[in-house]
This record gives C-alpha cells, sequence and structure tokens, in this order.
C-alpha cells in the first residue's frame, strides 16, 4: 500500500519533472499555498466560528446563571414584600363601599354637611366611572354657608371610614354677606369584585 502511494506521488509529480528549477520551486510553493489555504477555508475557520459560538453560549448562560441566584437570593424578600402588598390591598378595599353601601355613605356625606350648618342648594348623584377594580361615584352640590362651617364639612368628610374626596370646589361671596356659595364635587370610590378578582388570578398566574 505504502508503495503504491509512493508510485501514484511520484506519478503526480511526473510533469514538472523536467521543469527547471525556479519552475519547480513555484509549483511546490502554489501547491503548499493551495493545501494551506484549503485547510484555513475548510478546517480551522469552522473550527473558530464553532469556538466563537460556544464562548457566546457559555457567556449567556453565565449571566443566566447569575441572574438565576439574584432571584433566588431575593425571592424571600419579595414574598414578604407581597405579602404586606396583600394585607395593604385588603385594608383599602375595606376602605372602599360595595355596591349596597353606597346610598347610605352619600347620605353621611349630606349629613355631614347639614350637621356643619351648610344648607344644601343641590346635592345630585352622577353617573360611575368604572376603573380597573374600582368605580369612581360622583356627586355635585351646590351649598352655603360661613368659612368655618365649609371648613368643619370638609373635616368631617375626612374623618369618614370611608374613602371620600371632595374635589373642584368653587367658592364665591354671596352679595352684602359674609356666607359664601359652593359649589363641587363628592367623589367616593366603589369596589368592583370581580375585576378584583381576575386581577388577584392575574398575578397569581405570573
Amino acid at each position: 500500500m505504502l508503495g503504491s502511494l509512493k508510485l501514484s506521488i511520484f506519478e503526480a509529480l511526473r510533469p514538472i519533472l523536467p521543469l527547471p528549477l525556479w519552475q519547480k520551486l513555484a509549483a511546490l510553493i502554489t501547491v503548499f499555498t493551495l493545501i494551506i489555504a484549503a485547510y484555513i477555508y475548510m478546517g480551522w475557520l469552522p473550527i473558530q466560528e464553532l469556538i466563537t459560538k460556544q464562548t457566546a453560549a457559555v457567556e449567556l448562560q453565565r449571566v443566566l446563571l447569575v441572574k438565576n441566584q439574584n432571584l433566588a437570593r431575593n425571592l424571600p424578600r419579595k414574598k414578604k414584600e407581597y405579602a404586606q402588598l396583600e394585607k395593604q390591598l385588603v385594608v383599602a378595599l375595606d376602605m372602599l363601599p360595595k355596591k349596597s353601601q353606597i346610598p347610605d355613605l352619600l347620605e353621611d356625606v349630606s349629613w355631614a354637611g347639614k350637621d356643619s350648618g351648610l344648607e344644601f342648594k343641590n346635592f345630585v348623584p352622577k353617573g360611575e366611572v368604572a376603573k380597573q377594580i374600582y368605580a369612581e361615584v360622583p356627586v355635585s352640590f351646590n351649598v352655603s354657608g360661613s368659612y368655618r362651617q365649609l371648613l368643619t364639612f370638609l373635616k368631617r368628610v375626612g374623618e369618614m371610614a370611608r374613602i371620600v374626596d371632595v374635589k373642584g370646589l368653587t367658592l364665591s361671596r354671596a352679595k352684602g354677606g359674609e356666607m359664601l356659595s359652593v359649589k363641587g364635587r363628592a367623589v367616593t370610590y366603589r369596589f368592583i369584585e370581580e375585576q378584583a378578582k381576575k386581577a388577584r388570578k392575574g398575578r397569581r398566574r405570573k
């Protein structure tokens, strides 16, 4: 087999044997260059490309590992924070009246004004404005009274167990007197239970 290989090489080199030495050298250099080029193109470059891809993959896995380790270290703290937020949400939702409680709450607001000495010219509920887990329930009002009576009314509204905001107050002084004419809105917030359930389910799925 070795003899056959030598014979094949000799037969391949036979055409250049009669050539001058410089042509033989040029031919050998050309053949050597072609061999090196073929090795680089078919062997070395693919290996380098594979090494680059593997290095990038290893670096990506290292970054993911560090990220997951940080998440694992922070998991107890995140669970504690989530539990605290859940408790705060429950407390906040308890301050939002249900639909059946809205009439009583609005009546309490009206009585807070009357008990403060204000005279109600009108007290008109408006349409609800739905949000994510609650709905705004606005009521427009027009009252008259002194500045001190108005402050007393606002203080009593602020001390209510349920959330009621007084917004958009417009004050004008009545002609020939110290009485104020006050227009504004009292806004309470109704808890929408179905929407809250959907939101909690969405958070658990995440």
